[in-house]
Formats: structure tokens, sequence, C-alpha cells
């Protein structure tokens, strides 16, 4: 039975917000696709503090754009998935704090976007203090798909694993693992000892690891 409705008295976007902490996703998309209103509150989830909403709108956010590509409105994805890297110019006026793993879940949904945007994903975050845990997540949610991406990238995104805050650190090794990037192996393995506990979304839910064991995760992974 359907939990929401237009006509049900509450606001589209706290019925938005409910689905997405129920994660509702099909009757959400649904409803997303009849009306505009929907997409709209569910764009604006993205952007919550609260994390229990913005990562479940970043899935969904992902599903619709499969939806609309499969139903042969590719034009309007790629004009969406251009206005996350918008987001990401000084010119915009603000930052797409989620942006960037917006566009690499979309991109694992539809892998024919994979070139350009994710290397245009890689290339507008890796310099940027305020993007850069949303860019090292999203290069670890596309994983191998982009190995020669962050091959190309491998001088600045090695310089990442120089910084002093753990969750960027804990970020970074999760991400050269799911990359495979040997070349990162010397900086994760001085990351072995290290204590302090870092959470990240992976695989659709929270998971919080000392950091070296997330280093010494990725180094399994690396080993190639």
């Amino acid at each position: 039975m359907s939990t929401t409705g237009t006509g049900s008295g509450s606001s589209v976007k706290q019925q938005v917000k409910t689905l997405l902490q129920q994660r509702g996703f099909e009757e959400l998309l649904e409803l997303c696709q009849r009306d505009r209103r929907f997409w709209s509150a569910l764009r604006q989830c993205l952007y919550e503090a609260d994390e229990n909403l913005s990562w479940p709108a970043i899935e969904a956010v992902a599903e619709l754009m499969k939806r609309w590509w499969q139903a042969g409105q590719r034009e309007q994805v790629r004009e969406y998935i251009r206005s996350l890297l918008w987001q990401l110019n000084d010119e915009s006026g603000g930052i797409g704090w989620n942006a960037p793993q917006t566009i690499a879940e979309v991109v694992v949904a539809i892998p024919q976007l994979l070139d350009p945007y994710s290397s245009m994903m890689i290339a507008r975050t890796i310099d940027e203090p305020a993007l850069i845990k949303s860019g090292l997540w999203g290069i670890g949610r596309l994983g191998t798909r982009i190995r020669e991406a962050v091959a190309f990238f491998q001088d600045k995104v090695l310089e990442v694993l120089d910084s002093d805050d753990p969750e960027t650190l804990g970020l970074a090794a999760w991400a050269m693992g799911e990359v495979g990037f040997a070349p990162a192996l010397p900086s994760l393995e001085k990351l072995c000892d290290r204590a302090e506990p870092v959470r990240l979304y992976v695989d659709g839910g929270f998971q919080e690891k000392p950091l070296g064991r997330w280093a010494r995760e990725a180094i399994k992974k690396s080993i190639i």
C-alpha cells in the first residue's frame, strides 16, 4: 500500500523525505515522473545536512536518471549532469557539496556516461579543498572503471594522501583500494597503524573503522 500521495495533505517535500528515510525509491520515482514538484524536492534533498536524507537522495536521483535514459530522454540526463558540473565551478556562486557523489552514482547507473563525465568530476574536485572529500568518494564509487583517469591525475591524487585529516585519509585509502591503484601503496602503508575512527558511506550504509584498517583493506585490493 502506498504510504504517501499528492492528496495526503502533507507537503511534497515531507513526502519525499519520508520516502527517502524508508528507502521507498519505487514509489518516490513514480511520483517524480508524474509530478515535477517531487523531482524538485528530491533535488533539494541532495543538499540536506542530514546524511540519512542526502545519501538516499543521491541513489534515488541516479535511479531516476537511469529511467530517463532508458526511456530515451538522454539529452535531459546529460543536461542534468552538466548542471551538477556547473555547481563545481567558481562561477556558479555556490558549492555543489554532493554533486560529485551524484555524478559518480549516475555514471555507475549509466556506464555510457563514463567518458567524459568521470574525468571531469575528478578534474573539478581534486584541487578544491571544499570538494576533495566528495571527489574522493566519487572516485571510490566508480572504482576500477576510472583507473586510467586516476592515473592521469596521479600526482594530485597522491598529494591527498599527505593530508592531516583522518576522514580525508580514510576516504582516499578506501578510494584507492576500490580503484586498485598500486601507485598509492607506499602512502597507504604509512597509514596502517593509525587508530582514528573514520566513518564512510559504503554499499548503501555507514561503516566505521580505524583509519589503519581502511588502509590495510585498500592495500589488499591494490596489489594487482
